[in-house]
């Protein structure tokens, strides 16, 4: 046993803090006193005493854990007053260790004193608890490496303690188990005012002006817009100084670009003051005079981003992006990871120090919005990591009515993000020195270990949720202290004026210099054209096919990949096998399945050199085990990817497919936010069952559908979503067809339901071949992966294109016809009938491929000539579900008939759980297909 395990053993939930002494032990046995030092000599692997037979003696009397009470002084709650040394050491150690992991308790972080619930107190943050004698405050003792000392009187420990963990910061950090993490945090809090901890008399007047600027932005706006809701930032000012300080900070750091993401409160004042968003350009939301109205639809003043270039006076620049956000709070958090990590991966060479993503919060959505900690929980995952995000917590204390306790059941609202190893800092908004200091600590944290920081910004809302709002209704104490309070800048700029750092007419002409700004901006925002009535354009542009054939020879190059192992390299024997088939069917030119037909669509694009990303829960292997695009040796576990080969050998694009957390929420935010970086990629979500990707509804509405209209925002992700009706039950049939459908207007994305493996094929080369791309949903295959008659040829592969729609005439000589039209498996299904009723019907049956945008010209140049006796719709999917409200307007439109309806009835759950049911339920709709098309 080795000495960290005995540790481990003997100390149980103490053990971190032993540790932490046993680590100052190693470096100087002067920093933890004689009694441990002692103690840690004779550990297993100190070089401490032996016995006899060359092994290690017993260790020492544990100096706590093993002390008796007399020994320690402590009995009854309390320490009592004994004089003996290692006693009083011992309650020294434990005092140090207290506040170090609870000080925080007693931090000074809130601004408000009245009618909020105050942290909950512990008995060992109390210097009363340890009962130390008026002679024993001036004797030296050693003091743990408190600010990197060996020792100090106890009156100074008592004071560095409160000074370094209870002001206006409360340090969360203890939690860290990585031991060189908590020594590096605690050196920094505790040395903090030796070194730097103040700003410099230049940064201090410049802060001063950004919280000026920041509270003469509100006040000026509730002048000018009465009634008009901004969500201000009035209370948590303190927020823009921070945010610069980062900025300047990341810039130092080489840090390229910073993406933002955050709700609406405060958002206008972070354009304004931070990205310098024009002020002209802000009014002419006020005004309804918007360019992204006229383009699209737009959205609200308050859910706009906006990009710029921060300059430094010294010639450094960091980009800045501040991404648009719905007012489903949180939801923003995964897409600013994904942009974060695709300008990693796609401009910077993977380097995560490059991009730095910043997530601001309210401290109700942080608690309250599962998001939060689905994005925070992928923070360490390699498919997702992005080197580490700064989180602000703008924490009015409320939410829009609710108080804290009705809200959430932790202590704070950011404990949840404990969980990922993230240290914490509590800060109180009216202290903006500190609030500098401690976000500088953040970033350099996020860059020295690549992880999560979190800052909780204590502050209070000015006004009620929105400035149309009374609070006083329902918070009436905490509004009558507010309505008293002097604003951030005022106490600021007074500190400043007493330290002689400004004087009070420097500070008046601060506010004057703002307002005479934003005068100006606001004359000139009056005098300019309006935009004119909307016209939406966005989603129009006709996007011409591309070839979408691929040569056998780089096919037959892809497909040796999958049989061509590295050396040493066992693959399993069962999976050896069903690959070299494949392989074989491509050399056979038949038989070429789904799944193999996909993976040859991914290589070629590689080989074209378009990076291809695909991701979702066990996306590797394929939840009906049909991909297998990552290679576990059979021996050792070691995955290969083969399609590192082609990047590698070839020179190809690369490829990168990811096992996702247990998440569709922040994993489709993630890769919605990826793809709109690089218009040279196939970025792909596959949800494990479709009917499951509801999960991810907000990012389908709030995203994927609607960002170019909203925000011209353009997004070129892939959805895979397994359906079929199979007798899976109502879980594992339907990825809800006609809700993706609902959504689909002015050409934003399309649905796509192929019914075989070439079809695929060509669909997902059109997909990353496309310069122009905008979201494509695929109802993708269960059955039909191994289904014969949906396999292709190899024929199928090398020429042709994605059809949109597929045509199978029945009667070709008939000029009499029936038609029936449908989409995805229930083809086969039909198929299978006819046979097995040995018919030979009068019917062309459409398969339309494509739903949207939906295949008009194709559906009246296949009818042409046609003597049409009746019109069908076919579906497996309930009545009130699938395309039929979808399609029936439109091929009424088409062919001037009105569609007859086959399939399901309504129904309030998508499918039976009986598969005896299925089946009879299925096979009664085919019937009377076959009914009409038989008469």
């Amino acid at each position: 046993m080795n000495a960290t395990d005995y540790i481990r053993s003997q100390f149980g939930p103490n053990s971190g803090y032993i540790e932490e002494l046993y680590a100052q032990y190693q470096q100087n046995p002067g920093l933890v006193g004689d009694t441990w030092a002692e103690f840690f000599s004779r550990l297993p692997e100190t070089g401490g005493h032996t016995n006899g037979n060359g092994h290690h003696a017993e260790p020492a009397q544990l100096p706590i854990s093993q002390s008796s009470s007399a020994d320690t002084g402590y009995s009854n709650g309390y320490y009592n007053n004994t004089t003996h040394d290692s006693a009083i050491q011992e309650r020294i150690y434990r005092m140090i260790s207290a506040f170090r992991s609870r000080g925080h308790l007693r931090a000074q972080i809130n601004p408000l004193t009245q009618g909020v619930k105050p942290l909950p107190e512990t008995e060992d943050t109390n210097i009363d608890f340890y009962r130390f004698t008026d002679d024993q405050l001036a004797l030296e003792y050693n003091c743990s490496g408190l600010a990197q000392r060996d020792s100090m009187a106890l009156g100074e420990i008592i004071d560095h303690l409160h000074r370094s963990y209870c002001g206006s910061i409360g340090f969360e950090f203890v939690h860290l188990l990585n031991q060189e993490e908590r020594l590096w945090l605690q050196e920094k809090i505790e040395r903090r005012f030796e070194h730097g901890y103040r700003l410099s008399n230049e940064k201090k007047v410049e802060r001063l002006k950004e919280i000026i600027n920041a509270e003469s932005f509100e006040a000026e706006l509730h002048k000018k817009y009465v009634g008009h809701k901004r969500f201000s930032l009035q209370g948590a000012e303190t927020l823009i100084p921070m945010i610069d300080m980062l900025i300047e900070d990341a810039a130092e750091s080489s840090i390229q670009k910073i993406v933002f993401g955050m709700p609406h409160r405060g958002r206008l004042n972070v354009l304004a003051n931070t990205l310098n968003k024009p002020l002209a350009d802000i009014f002419s939301e006020f005004e309804d005079q918007n360019i992204h109205t006229a383009l699209g639809s737009g959205d609200v003043k308050y859910h706009m981003g906006y990009e710029t270039e921060y300059l430094m006076d010294r010639g450094q620049k960091v980009k800045l992006q501040l991404c648009p956000n719905p007012s489903h709070l949180e939801f923003v958090n995964p897409v600013v990871e994904g942009i974060a990590r695709g300008l990693q991966d796609f401009k910077h060479n993977k380097d995560r120090g490059s991009v730095l993503p910043v997530l601001l919060h309210g401290d109700a959505a942080f608690a309250g919005q599962g998001v939060v900690f689905e994005t925070i929980n992928m923070s360490g995952v390699t498919g997702y990591a992005t080197g580490g995000t700064v989180h602000i917590v703008v924490n009015n204390q409320i939410g829009f009515t609710t108080n804290p306790d009705e809200s959430r059941s932790s202590t704070y609202c950011t404990d949840m993000a404990k969980a990922v190893q993230a240290p914490v800092f509590h800060v109180n908004c009216e202290d903006v020195e500190s609030a500098c200091w401690a976000i500088r600590i953040a970033l350099e944290f996020r860059n020295r270990y690549g992880r999560d920081v979190i800052l909780d910004l204590y502050g209070y809302r000015r006004y009620g949720h929105n400035e149309g709002d009374d609070p006083s209704f329902t918070q009436p104490i905490i509004y009558s202290e507010i309505k008293e309070k002097k604003t951030i800048a005022t106490l600021y700029a007074e500190s400043l004026v007493e330290e002689g750092v400004v004087t009070k007419e420097e500070v008046q002409s601060f506010y004057d210099h703002f307002k005479q700004r934003f005068e100006d901006a606001h004359s000139a925002s009056k005098e300019s054209n309006p935009i004119g009535e909307a016209c939406s354009v966005h989603g129009k542009i006709r996007i011409p096919c591309p070839e979408t054939g691929v040569a056998k020879d780089k096919l037959q190059l892809i497909a040796s990949t999958l049989v061509n192992y590295p050396e040493n390299f066992v693959p399993h024997p069962k999976l050896k096998k069903i690959l070299e088939k494949r392989v074989e069917t491509l050399e056979t030119e038949q038989g070429i399945d789904w799944g193999f037909a996909e993976s040859l669509a991914i290589g070629s694009l590689q080989l074209d050199g378009c990076r291809v990303r695909l991701s979702g829960q066990d996306s590797e292997r394929g939840t009906f085990s049909q991909r297998h695009l990552a290679l576990a040796d059979n021996t050792t576990g070691v995955r290969y990817y083969p399609f590192d080969t082609l990047s590698e050998k070839h020179g190809a694009a690369e490829f990168e497919v990811v096992n996702s957390t247990l998440s569709e929420a922040s994993v489709v935010g993630f890769e919605f936010g990826y793809s709109t970086v690089e218009t040279n990629s196939l970025v792909m979500w596959e949800a494990q069952f479709g009917d499951f990707a509801n999960g991810a509804q907000v990012a389908m509405d709030q995203f994927i559908s609607s960002s170019e209209a909203k925000w011209g925002q353009r997004s070129g992700v892939t959805l895979l979503l397994p359906h079929g009706y199979e007798g899976q039950g109502p879980e594992h049939s339907s990825a809800r067809l006609e809700r993706y459908l609902q959504l689909c207007a002015e050409g934003n994305m399309l649905v796509c339901y192929p019914t075989t493996a070439f079809q695929h094929f060509h669909l997902l080369r059109r997909q990353g071949l496309n310069q122009i791309k905008r979201p494509l949903v695929i109802m993708t295959p269960k059955s039909l992966l191994r289904h014969a008659g949906a396999a292709c040829t190899t024929g199928d592969l090398t020429a042709g294109r994605f059809q949109r729609v597929l045509v199978d005439d029945f009667a070709p000589d008939n000029k009499k016809k029936h038609v029936a039209c449908l989409s995805g498996k229930v083809y086969y299904d039909i198929l299978s009938e006819f046979q097995a009723q040995e018919l030979e019907p009068n019917v062309v049956l459409l398969r339309l491929e494509q739903l949207y945008r939906f295949p008009e010209e194709e559906i009246a140049s296949t009818l042409e000539g046609i003597d049409v006796q009746s019109l069908s719709w076919i579906q497996e999917e309930p009545r009130n579900m699938g395309a039929w409200s979808y399609v029936q307007p439109l091929l009424k439109s088409v062919t001037g008939m009105d569609p007859q309806y086959v399939g399901r009835p309504e129904s309030a759950s998508t499918a039976t759980g009986s598969a005896k049911r299925h089946a009879a339920e299925q096979k009664r709709f085919i019937d009377e297909l076959i009914s009409i098309i038989s008469t």
